[in-house]
C-alpha cells in the first residue's frame, strides 16, 4: 500500500488554505545538525509546521529552535503560493538559487557566496 508522508512544501497547501492571513515561508532551518530546505506557514506571531505539530507554535520559539533567519527565507502570500503551485506544478521550493539542495553541511548563504566568487 502507498503511504507516503507529504513534504513540508506540500503541507503548506493545507496551512494556506485554512487561514486567509497565512503567509507561506520557504527557508533554511537547522534540523538534526544539518541545514535543511524547509517550508512552513505563518500568521500573526504563530507558525504552522505540520511536519512538527498539528498545533500552531510561537514564532519566536520556532525561529530559535530551528535557527531561522529572514535572510535564509523567501515569503509568499497565500495567493502567490497558490499561483505558483498551479503554474509550476509543484509545491516548491521555487527559488532554486537559494534552495540549491535539500540539505547542506555548511551555511547555505556561505555556499552561495563562494559559488559567486565573493
Amino acid at each position: 500500500m502507498y503511504n507516503r508522508q507529504p513534504s513540508a512544501y506540500e503541507y503548506c497547501l493545507e496551512g494556506a488554505s485554512e487561514n486567509i492571513e497565512t503567509e507561506v515561508v520557504h527557508g533554511w532551518i537547522i534540523k538534526d545538525g544539518v541545514w535543511t530546505a524547509h517550508a512552513w506557514c505563518e500568521f500573526a506571531e504563530r507558525v504552522i509546521d505540520l511536519t512538527v505539530s498539528t498545533h500552531s507554535m510561537n514564532k519566536f520559539d520556532y525561529y530559535t529552535k530551528f535557527m531561522v533567519s529572514n535572510d535564509r527565507c523567501v515569503r509568499y502570500s497565500r495567493i502567490e503560493f497558490f499561483e505558483l503551485v498551479g503554474n509550476e506544478k509543484h509545491f516548491g521550493p521555487y527559488d532554486t538559487e537559494l534552495f540549491f539542495a535539500e540539505t547542506c553541511d555548511q551555511d547555505p548563504l556561505e555556499v552561495i557566496k563562494a559559488q559567486k566568487g565573493e
